[in-house]
């Protein structure tokens, strides 16, 4: 079992705006609607390739409720406590002009401490039923949370001797750092906010230092993954036109690199699902998701290379 922590889960939406014009009504010509946030991604991800997956969220009202339901449909159980403020929702702007990819993405509701508390409760009585074999934590925090709640959290997987994969940004992943979890996902502007550099080489030999696997992704450049002081790139192209969208594509990458890493012990073949994942999550039409038979598809055409350390 692998459990999934997505403190902010959300309501993805599709809108199609063909332009937007400042101060004035814009009417979007069609809406579509899918489960959203990035751990609730890794989670759909891991169960799509087989494995038994937990999501552990805040889930609050109506929203929250319809988010549950979609995930227990597709085989995911979730854990977490009912909140009152609303489950957010994001929006992803589809058109053939500039705002295309444009988001706009919820706030979340904002937490007491006894909802925290209960939060906290709940990943800890999911760690000692023993069938947790890794732990993702991914995204952003509602207010509410201590901004050391990852930290926390990767701390209490370490006495478990469960390893975890780290996907978040900005003073939140700065504060997570401390903790050296197993494995931590950034793309390549979130690491030269971090360390200065621009070049996904540089911020994943940087990153190595706090953590046993160091993966950074840049784009269409594919993934650039660090352990043992060897540093591995793996690509795979993808013609525009079968794009739909790259939301998610990260978020897929954590799932193919978790599941990977539990599968096989080669940093190679970590690569190669990894990156599958992330390219399979670009041509689904659906946000946020990807299917099984694409990525076992990509993931034997990943160009892959030692890159010197």
């Amino acid at each position: 079992m692998i459990l999934s922590v997505c403190a902010n889960p959300s309501v993805d939406s599709f809108w199609s705006i063909p332009d937007i014009t400042k101060a004035t009504t814009n009417r979007s010509t069609g809406e579509s609607f899918y489960p959203g946030g990035k751990g609730i991604h890794v989670a759909m991800a891991l169960s799509e390739l087989g494995a038994a997956v937990t999501a552990l969220g805040v889930w609050g009202g109506p929203t929250g409720r319809w988010l549950q339901e979609e995930c227990q449909g597709r085989n995911i159980t979730t854990l977490g406590p009912e909140v009152e403020g609303w489950t957010r929702i994001c929006v992803t702007n589809q058109t053939d002009t500039p705002w295309n990819e444009t988001e706009f993405l919820g706030g979340g509701p904002t937490l007491s401490q006894q909802e925290c508390q209960q939060f906290e409760e709940a990943f800890r009585q999911a760690l000692a039923d023993n069938a947790i074999e890794a732990v993702t934590i991914s995204g952003s925090i509602p207010d509410g949370f201590n901004i050391g709640i990852y930290k926390k959290l990767v701390n209490q997987c370490k006495d478990a001797d469960i390893p975890t994969f780290v996907d978040a940004s900005g003073p939140l992943l700065e504060e997570t750092l401390h903790a050296r979890p197993h494995a931590i996902h950034i793309n390549h502007h979130e690491g030269q906010a971090l360390c200065g550099s621009d070049s996904p080489s540089d911020i994943a030999r940087w990153l190595s230092e706090y953590c046993t696997v160091a993966a950074v992704t840049a784009g269409a450049d594919g993934l650039y993954l660090a352990t043992n002081n060897t540093l591995w790139h793996g690509s795979y192209t993808i013609p525009s036109s079968k794009i739909y969208s790259t939301v998610g594509a990260g978020d897929c990458l954590t799932a193919g690199l978790c599941l990977a890493s539990l599968r096989y012990d080669s940093p190679q073949e970590w690569v190669k699902l990894g990156t599958a994942c992330g390219s399979a999550n670009c041509i689904h039409p659906k946000l946020g998701m990807l299917s099984a038979n694409d990525v076992t598809t990509i993931a034997e055409n990943v160009t892959l290379r030692e890159v010197s350390f």
